[in-house]
């Protein structure tokens, strides 16, 4: 991150403490998980960026709910 500070005045800077990840950038990071080889390296899995997001077995985000069809007899 770059910091654009005004000819030393740090208070031109104060928001950077206010500031909070996107959700949506922090599911998918809860989605890297330790390497098989335990080398120190990660790897990213989809289904656990699903489970941590809390997406698992539910309706995909802005997808609408499907409306059961009457049956006519």
């Amino acid at each position: 991150m770059r910091l654009l500070i005004n000819r030393g005045d740090w208070n031109s800077v104060k928001y950077v403490s206010d500031l909070r990840r996107d959700k949506y950038t922090d599911w998918f990071f809860r989605g890297y998980k330790d390497h098989a080889s335990k080398d120190g390296s990660m790897v990213w899995d989809y289904s656990l960026a699903k489970r941590k997001a809390g997406l698992d077995g539910k309706r995909k985000i802005g997808e609408k709910k499907m409306k059961a069809k009457k049956r006519r007899r």
